[in-house]
Formats: C-alpha cells, sequence, structure tokens
C-alpha cells in the first residue's frame, strides 16, 4: 500500500503537471472506488481548475476553482498517471481526467481499493475523514511526539500504523523506523522510555525523508505520476528481507505477524521485550 513517502512524491508529480489546469472532460468506469455518484463527479469537476495539491496522510486532496475538494486514496495499488495525449482505457483503469490542454491525469487500480470522494466547499468544514487522522510524522515536534505516544497503549508496531494516531506510516516505514531506532516491533508503548521515543522520533524523520528523496518503494504495483519506479526498496534493512542477513549485525531477519500485517526485524538489533 503507497505510504506517505509515495503519496509526497505523487503530490509533488502532480503539483509539476496538472497544477492549474482546466478539466475539460470527464471518462468514468463505475467501480466501488467511488465514493461521490458518477453523475456527481461530472457536475462538479468540469470546467473546474486544480487551484491547490496538498497531501493528508495517505490521502491526496485537489482544491478545484469553485472550492470542492477532490479526495483521493490510492489504496493498496492505485496509481495516479500523468498522460501527453489520449490513450485508451485499459482493464485496470476507473477514471480519466482530460485538461484543456489535451494532456490527461489517469487513475489505475488492479485491486480496486482506492477512493475517489468529491467533498462540496460547504460540507469542508463538517467533513469529518481527515479530521480523525493524527498529526503529520514530518511536522510533529520532538517533545509533541514524546507527549503523543507516552499516553498510549498496545504495541509499537500498532500504535505506528495507527492512522488515528499518527497519519501516513505503514507497515513498510513502520518496520524499517523501528529497525532504525532498536525497537522491537512488539515492545508495549507504555515501557519505551523517553530517551527511546525521542530516538523513535528522529528515525521516523530520518527514514520518510529518505524514502521521499528516493521517490518512495516500488513494492508490487507502486508508480509515480510519470509511471516511474521509486528505488528505496533498494534501501529497505528489514522489510521484505526475511531469512537474509542483518545489513547492521548479519543476524538473519525474520518475520512474524503483528496486528495481522507481516513485520520484519533483526532479533539482535531489536531485543525482545
Amino acid at each position: 500500500m503507497p505510504e506517505l513517502p509515495e503519496v509526497e512524491t505523487v503530490v509533488r508529480g502532480l503539483r509539476k503537471t496538472v497544477l492549474g489546469k482546466k478539466i475539460k472532460s470527464l471518462k468514468i468506469y463505475p467501480s466501488r472506488i467511488l465514493h461521490s455518484p458518477a453523475e456527481s463527479l461530472r457536475r462538479n469537476l468540469l470546467q473546474q481548475r486544480i487551484r491547490e495539491i496538498n497531501r493528508r496522510g495517505k490521502n491526496i486532496i485537489l482544491k478545484l476553482s469553485n472550492g470542492d475538494l477532490l479526495l483521493i486514496h490510492l489504496g493498496m495499488t492505485g496509481n495516479l498517471v500523468y498522460m501527453n495525449g489520449s490513450i485508451p482505457m485499459g482493464k485496470h483503469d476507473h477514471i480519466d481526467l482530460e485538461f484543456s490542454d489535451r494532456t490527461h491525469l489517469r487513475y489505475s487500480d488492479i485491486r480496486k481499493f482506492g477512493r475517489f470522494k468529491l467533498i462540496k466547499s460547504s460540507q469542508v468544514t463538517k467533513e469529518g475523514v481527515l479530521k480523525k487522522l493524527g498529526p503529520e510524522p514530518l511536522e510533529i515536534s520532538r517533545d509533541d511526539f514524546v507527549k503523543l505516544l507516552q499516553g498510549k497503549k498496545g504495541r509499537i508496531k500498532s500504535v505506528l500504523m495507527n492512522q488515528s494516531i499518527i497519519a501516513g506510516i505503514g507497515n513498510i516505514y513502520a518496520d524499517e523506523v523501528l529497525f532504525e531506532a532498536k525497537i522491537h516491533p512488539l515492545q508495549m508503548v507504555s515501557d519505551l522510555s523517553r530517551n527511546k521515543l525521542m530516538k523513535l522520533h528522529s528515525a521516523i524523520q530520518k527514514i520518510l525523508k529518505k524514502a521521499i528523496k528516493a521517490g518512495g518503494s516500488s513494492v508490487d504495483d507502486y508508480r509515480d505520476v510519470d509511471g516511474k519506479k521509486g528505488f528505496f526498496q533498494f534501501y529497505h534493512k528489514v522489510y521484505g528481507r526475511a531469512g537474509e542477513p542483518c545489513k547492521r549485525c548479519g543476524t538473519k531477519i525474520r518475520r512474524i505477524i503483528v496486528s495481522q500485517r507481516s513485520t520484519h526485524f533483526c532479533p539482535r538489533c531489536q531485543r525482545e521485550p
């Protein structure tokens, strides 16, 4: 599933390619990714310009010239691709936005877990979806991060992936930041010292910034708006490396299940509590 670095990479790509453009036409193949009626999307998107493009957690937010918001979540296998010229819709393509300069923005999704939702300008202040998200991990200060986690219960891996606690971190980067901070994924948050939490904050900042610089991790289907893969997967220290030697100490990386998700760690660098 695309996480914060992948979504941030897409947002930066969209700002370079479609910001300020007017939507001329819209093709929609109805599917479960639509969280607004197709007719409502057509009625409210046509002839609108894209005024702002932002990210909140794993969500992409397009602000239109009429004040409405188009909320896009890439789900597990979603991709937004920018194209020059018209190319026939493929088997897994669901939405195509054509702009007045004849360029296109197309959404494809093999597993159809993504989400397209129109939020009317009159409902923006009432919309609760994004308000339920926790703070941004690249914006929260070290002291606020420590305070935030000190009051939480549960395993640290589960807490890091809880979007209502902190937004944008998923399975890949939870594994990578815990390795960087030398914290076992089953460690109870309440047992982590202030010093450990500060190290975790630093690890989150370091890993996410590196991943964004590398264009994200192309595990399975992820591509940026130009259709290119990221390459942070080549720098993964633990994720997807079960049975391989730890790049820090040589011990074999282990894989367990935490909160129904595959979890990778080094049993020597990340001592079990």
